[in-house]
């Protein structure tokens, strides 16, 4: 226990985790209340503290008798409440109790605990929370401002930290949202004008590859089929399936992968020269 307090400079607890004789596979069973009785009184650090100590493994809760059914796992509502409120995800959750994700929902519908939760506080208070930490933070966005009110206890919903954030701090926000990506406008001229072909090889270690084309303009899908190889050969069968119901298409674009390689010698025999692409924008 002393190697995991040192690891998150909270050595000076260690005399209040050995005095209890508290283990690392313990640690996730704790309150907020007995946490702070311990010596951890930062919800920081007791999420770090329960990050920490699941590498060393975790037992699970022991089971309580129940008037019918099995037995039951024996979760406090105060643990459930307190790791809810340090921001964990329910997998997580599952994982530092070991128990399954389905017992944690069973217990917190049984404690009327809920994983949205937010903090009751009004717009001026929240203006005046939010200003202090702009002006420490000015370059921060939502998700640091969001983590920043949650380290101070406070949970809010999402468009009230915006509308609260234009409030304060308009010409952050613009700034922000002048650096965004902007997608490129995707333009073809009309059906069967462009092809787009492509292989997935994700299921390939079981011997299937799914080769598919879809109609550029209409977004129909021309052909889709399961092989057990990526060869060319397979490709252009495909793409054949594809032409006989819909028609040679007017250009076809894909990577440059070998196995396009008789599709891209088709289309240039029956189209003129520099019908095929190869993932360049087409003139």
């Amino acid at each position: 226990m002393l190697n995991v307090l040192q690891k998150l400079n909270l050595q000076q607890a260690f005399p209040n985790f050995e005095r209890e004789k508290i283990t690392p596979d313990i640690v996730c069973r704790l309150s907020t209340h007995e946490m702070e009785i311990l010596g951890v009184s930062s919800r920081a650090d007791m999420m770090k503290l329960r990050t920490e100590c699941v590498k060393y493994g975790t037992s699970a809760p022991n089971k309580i008798n129940s008037e019918c059914g099995p037995p039951k796992f024996d979760i406090p509502k105060s643990v459930l409440k307190s790791v809810l409120e340090n921001g964990f995800k329910i997998s997580d959750i599952s994982k530092l109790l070991s128990v399954s994700e389905s017992t944690i929902y069973r217990r917190m519908s049984q404690f009327g605990l809920s994983k949205m939760n937010f903090t009751q506080i009004d717009d001026s208070d929240l203006d005046l929370t939010l200003g202090q930490i702009i002006k420490e933070f000015p370059l921060c966005g939502e998700t640091l401002l969001q983590q920043m009110l949650l380290l101070k206890g406070i949970r809010v919903q999402r468009w009230r930290l915006r509308e609260c954030m234009h409030r304060l701090d308009t010409a952050g926000v613009q700034a922000r949202r002048t650096g965004r990506l902007h997608r490129r406008v995707y333009n073809v001229m009309g059906p069967n004008h462009l092809w787009h072909i492509d292989t997935n090889h994700k299921l390939v270690r079981w011997r299937f590859v799914i080769v598919g084309g879809i109609d550029g303009f209409s977004r129909l899908i021309t052909f889709l089929k399961c092989t057990d190889n990526n060869t060319s050969r397979t490709v252009l069968d495909c793409f054949f399936s594809g032409v006989a119901k819909y028609g040679i298409p007017n250009k076809v674009r894909s990577d440059k992968g070998l196995e396009n390689v008789s599709v891209a010698n088709y289309m240039l025999i029956q189209k003129r020269p520099k019908q095929y692409g190869n993932g360049k924008k087409h003139s």
